[in-house]
């Protein structure tokens, strides 16, 4: 139970990596508060965090608004109390080179992958901040943080800007004793990669990674545990891989 009597609030709880870390975090004792835009996601994600025994909240909020960020962020305090760790989890995926992106779907990366996660950090910030206790933030970046990829300008774009704003943020933050981190995920089977999963299904050979399977939610929320724990007091403005070796580089390719 190593986050009993801790509230935590996720964006994108709704489905994928999202889901996948509030059980986690119920599993481990705490409370849960679930964002996303997708309400019915919300409350059913909430609905599974309940039957673990732990309390759940379901908030509708679009994270590219600062009202929504700021009423989800008051929500989650109105009826638990208190934040103690937030996860900044929700993002979309549009890819596209640059010949072809267009503007439209670059600016809803942007907007989404990137401002979401600066607006909602600085919503759950300004609450652990004047709380005085602490507290844990986690982002969540990509592998394409740091290595690019045909065909993801804007993704690429985005979750780099998420790398940079994850260390910058833990800098600003750190005398207030709340730790900033970010986990980058590989190839994670969820309902954003399954464009991917197929394209990696139908090649016939298998996941590019070392470890040769595919990753699942699951393995992200085992890390952002750790992350969110006291197990993790002297880290901070770390990026956490969770990719199956895929960053050490054997293969640039992921199918």
């Amino acid at each position: 139970m190593r986050l009993e009597g801790n509230v935590a609030l996720i964006t994108g709880g709704g489905s994928g990596i999202g889901r996948g870390v509030a059980i986690r975090f119920a599993e481990e004792g705490a409370d849960i508060a679930v964002a996303d835009l997708n309400r019915e996601g919300a409350e059913a994600t909430a609905r599974e965090v309940e039957a673990l025994g732990r309390q759940a909240l379901a908030i509708e909020a679009d994270v590219t608004s600062k009202p929504d960020c700021e009423r989800m962020v008051a929500e989650t305090v109105a009826c638990f109390g208190k934040l103690n760790c937030f996860m900044a989890n929700a993002g979309i995926g549009r890819f596209g080179a640059l010949l072809d992106l267009s503007e439209e779907d670059w600016q809803a990366v942007i907007d989404t992958n990137l401002t979401g996660v600066f607006l909602s950090c600085q919503a759950a910030a300004k609450q652990l901040v004047a709380q005085g206790h602490g507290g844990r933030i986690i982002a969540t970046a990509s592998l394409a943080a740091v290595q690019p990829y045909e065909g993801m300008l804007a993704y690429n774009a985005a979750k780099a800007g998420v790398r940079i704003m994850t260390q910058v943020m833990a800098l600003e933050l750190a005398e207030h004793h709340i730790n900033v981190n970010a986990i980058a995920p590989g190839v994670i089977d969820t309902p954003l990669t399954a464009p991917l999963v197929a394209a990696i299904n139908a090649s016939g050979r298998g996941p590019a990674s070392p470890i040769k399977r595919l990753g699942e939610p699951k393995d992200v929320a085992d890390a952002a545990l750790f992350l969110a724990s006291d197990e993790s007091d002297y880290v901070t403005g770390d990026l956490l891989f969770v990719d199956g070796g895929l960053a050490l580089g054997r293969s640039s390719r992921l199918t």
